[in-house]
């Protein structure tokens, strides 16, 4: 019989304390989770490759190439680098994580090994040393619920343009607490500098935003790439997110 504990909050399979912070790894039902202190980092369903949030937004974008060469900062417990090995075979993805204690966690998460690249490091310098290298560079680097101030920063920009290759595309989730809408105005004007800005056309419940920046793609592209017809799921949410995507290249809210 579960206790009440694990009825209410789910059972806890792993756990591990890196600098101050929780770091745990959840089930209860069909969920699985990644938990950093009280912030979901990570999602899974049982049976399901979508979470119904803001990862799976992300899935559209490697169909904009023939072989997409991907970057994603910031490891979690996976799911982002998961569910593009599950929709794309051909696809060759790399994976910044600086948090060894979270890099460790993955296996436990996912269930397996991903077939993706785990790198120890810092996003930002990996960039810079890796020009013209990518396809799609995806941003979902958190502490808590908030993105490290380095990361609405000009050498992020700067940074992220230079990895990516003519016609690249740089996607950014970032959270609407208080500090992140800030940011996220501050980042959205400095990076229409380097990129065609747009925004996802998310429900506000979800908490996050999914920034879309391109170097090549126009917009007539990227509000297509939605519909994704490998994907059998009811994925109804994420064709609304892009076919309506705010084109607004001043403001993110």
């Amino acid at each position: 019989m579960k206790s009440f504990y694990e009825s209410a909050f789910g059972k806890v399979l792993a756990e591990k304390y890196s600098h101050g912070a929780r770091i745990r790894i959840i089930k209860k039902g069909p969920y699985k989770e990644m938990l950093y202190n009280s912030t979901v980092f990570s999602r899974i369903v049982e049976g399901r490759l979508l979470t119904g949030s803001y990862w799976d937004y992300f899935l559209p974008l490697p169909s904009l190439f023939e072989s997409p060469k991907i970057l994603i900062i910031g490891l979690g417990g996976g799911t982002i680098p998961y569910q593009i090995e599950s929709l794309y075979s051909n696809a060759r993805i790399d994976v910044i994580e600086i948090d060894e204690a979270i890099a460790s966690m993955y296996k436990i998460f996912i269930g397996k090994s991903l077939k993706s690249n785990i790198i120890l490091g810092d996003g930002i310098e990996y960039m810079e040393s890796h020009s013209n290298t990518y396809d799609i560079v995806i941003l979902d680097a958190y502490v808590d619920d908030n993105m490290p101030e380095e990361f609405f920063s000009d050498k992020m920009i700067s940074s992220a343009s230079s990895s990516l290759k003519e016609k690249g595309v740089l996607a950014i989730n970032y959270t609407l607490t208080s500090l992140g809408i800030a940011n996220s105005k501050k980042l959205t004007k400095s990076l229409a500098r380097m990129f065609e800005v747009y925004t996802l056309s998310m429900p506000p419940i979800s908490g996050n935003r999914v920034v879309i920046c391109s170097k090549g793609v126009d917009a007539g592209r990227l509000k297509e790439i939605g519909a994704m017809p490998k994907l059998k799921e009811d994925h109804a949410y994420i064709i609304k997110a892009y076919s309506n995507m705010d084109e607004d290249n001043q403001e993110v809210i």
